[in-house]
């Protein structure tokens, strides 16, 4: 399997149970400064401005798309901002500077890392599982490549979560038919829809709904639309994505 996840580094795997995160190192304790942000942005600007390009690094061709744009910070230093923000991983923090919108209005937002550590400690269980038995600890079905796992055969306890960016919600885990994990931010995009000032369109990716007026992207996501029922659902691009 291609390794998909922006890692620091493999750390020992531990018994999950319940959520991912110990109270300390919650993503709504730590802080998306604006002022750091908004320095990200003017120099993003000015270097687009200067040569025509983004300051992006390159990134396996399956990077899925709230991931890819990750700014290489060192492109910036010293002519358009004269350190790395020291909450990004560059400058000792645990956040990752990324764009959004790179075709339209290339936007600055941030992904945690603590996140893909704690995914990945549940992904080398899964891998491990794959390994032993030939086959993925499959349990339900929520999509047309989307699974829930059996965290019993995982030697799981409790289902883990992941802390939401957006609210005090916990998002539950799932997998891809290849057994690659994701965040299921549906909870949050039916509040999103709901307080939506213009409806979206049918097809239409609808993770922009999270991340327009908010620091975070949906990290570690697929793409969500609404069909012609007005139902939230995974879109066609899920599939395309996992593939690519």
């Amino acid at each position: 399997m291609k390794k998909w996840f922006v890692l620091l580094m493999l750390i020992p795997v531990t018994l999950l149970s319940g959520c991912l995160f110990p109270d300390s190192q919650k993503p709504s304790n730590r802080v998306p400064y604006p002022q750091q942000l908004r320095t990200v942005q003017d120099a993003v600007d000015a270097y687009q401005k200067d040569t025509g390009v983004l300051p992006i690094k390159t990134m396996e061709a399956d990077t899925p798309l709230m991931e890819r744009y990750q700014i290489e910070l060192g492109r910036l230093i010293p002519r358009y901002m004269s350190d790395p923000p020291s909450n990004s991983f560059e400058g000792g923090g645990t956040f990752i500077y990324l764009l959004v919108d790179v075709e339209t209005k290339p936007t600055v937002k941030l992904m945690d890392l603590l996140v893909a550590e704690e995914l990945q400690k549940l992904q080398v269980r899964i891998d491990a599982y794959r390994k032993k038995n030939d086959k993925y600890p499959f349990k339900g079905s929520i999509g047309k490549n989307q699974f829930t796992l059996d965290y019993k055969k995982l030697f799981i306890k409790k289902e883990p979560t992941v802390p939401s960016p957006y609210s005090d919600e916990k998002l539950s885990i799932y997998v891809d038919g290849q057994g690659r994990l994701f965040i299921n931010y549906l909870p949050e995009l039916k509040k999103a829809v709901q307080t939506a000032k213009k409806k979206p369109k049918v097809g239409q990716d609808i993770r922009y709904l999270l991340y327009e007026d908010q620091p975070f992207v949906p990290a570690y996501s697929q793409s969500y639309t609404i069909n012609e029922k007005g139902e939230l659902v995974f879109s066609e691009k899920s599939s395309e994505e996992s593939e690519n």
